[in-house]
């Protein structure tokens, strides 16, 4: 077990540090989108194409370091589904149904045509999302990062 650990330590770290810095990117776009006063709708678009983008990316990001975390103990899960449902079991995600409802947001802005379903996507990602994506990297900063079983 300790061997599989080590194998998979770097990486881990690596993505861990890579999703972060993409949550801190997210929240800044959020924050700079929420300051604009007179914003025009060209401007409204390309913030809220950016904060949607962000999100794929970071979504991405999530998924595949859960899969590698729980590769290092074992299990090969290689769907965001997976990870999810593992992530729930092991107690760092509370609620299932707002992922499986992330993931469905997420796999749906590929074939969103109309505005109002972009916006309520985007919508859903500054509410929601950003808040669960930080609560689970939190708990994998405590349970995984900072654990005596790395140090």
């Amino acid at each position: 077990m300790d061997d599989l650990f080590d194998k998979y330590k770097e990486s881990i770290m690596l993505s861990y540090q890579y999703a972060f810095r993409l949550l801190l990117h997210l929240k800044n776009v959020i924050s700079a989108s929420q300051q604009i006063t007179n914003e025009d709708e060209l401007m409204k678009e390309v913030y809220r194409d950016s904060i949607v983008k962000k999100y794929e990316i970071l979504e991405d990001q999530l998924w595949k370091l859960l899969s590698k975390i729980f590769k290092s103990s074992g299990l090969e899960l290689n769907s965001p589904r997976a990870c999810y449902r593992q992530a729930f079991k092991e107690g760092w995600i509370e609620n299932i149904d707002v992922w499986n409802d992330m993931l469905s947001s997420r796999n749906a802005t590929a074939h969103v045509y109309n505005e109002e379903d972009y916006e309520r996507i985007k919508n859903k990602i500054v509410n929601e999302y950003v808040h669960q994506i930080e609560a689970l990297l939190q708990k994998i900063k405590e349970e995984v990062i900072d654990s005596d079983v790395w140090n």
